[in-house]
């Protein structure tokens, strides 16, 4: 009997490895196929659980992706990266307040973790509920995590952190630098720098528009 649960494990790991290798490929649907087949063989492999949601969430299908981090949460209590890509979900369902616990939680677990500050700080720069926005707080963050490194999505964070604090001279040459490394050119980027540059915040633009963070 254990080597038959060996055996299904094994399995359920190559399943697993099959699911990562297509999500590379850009393969989803067959990834999804690989991952059903994995937790199938293995219901409390949490990883399968945290990918999918991964897959999920990027083809915006929020609700699915809760369930599976939810999942991968009651395997493994306090993951961060599931706790992380949580808050991603509860940010992008504009449910600011449940983002904002679960990236504290993390930072409590990681507090060097630049990713969660950066995204952390984007909430409370550009949240379309003006309860939620805090700009002196969101710059302290995106400081901390370009202080980590500097990638054009941190620098872009750390620009709308500025405008959102008035600061519109820091906003644009930050943002400028932002859409100098982005690779291909961010046109996103390039939209929120003329925002500054008129002496607006994205929050102030995002009230009456549709736009997603990256």
């Amino acid at each position: 009997m254990r080597g038959a649960n060996r055996d299904r494990t094994s399995e359920a790991e190559v399943a697993f490895r099959t699911a990562v290798a297509a999500l590379l490929e850009g393969r989803s649907s067959a990834s999804l196929d690989s991952l059903e087949r994995c937790l199938v063989l293995d219901p409390g492999f949490a990883p399968a659980y945290s990918t999918r949601a991964g897959i999920h969430l990027r083809e915006g299908r929020f609700e699915e992706a809760l369930q599976d981090i939810r999942r991968a949460l009651e395997i493994r209590p306090g993951n961060v990266v599931d706790l992380h890509n949580r808050a991603v979900v509860w940010t992008a369902l504009e449910r600011y307040d449940r983002a904002i616990e679960d990236y504290e939680a993390v930072l409590i677990r990681d507090p060097g973790s630049a990713g969660t500050l950066s995204n952390l700080a984007w909430v409370l720069a550009t949240a379309r509920d003006s309860r939620i926005r805090d700009g002196p707080r969101a710059l302290a963050y995106a400081r901390e995590a370009v202080r980590a490194g500097d990638p054009p999505a941190w620098l872009d964070t750390l620009a709308a952190a500025f405008a959102e604090c008035g600061d519109f001279a820091n906003a644009v040459t930050t943002e400028e630098e932002a859409y100098r490394r982005s690779s291909p050119p961010n046109e996103r980027f390039r939209r929120r720098l003329e925002l500054y540059r008129q002496g607006r915040t994205y929050a102030e633009w995002r009230a009456t528009h549709d736009d997603s963070r990256r």
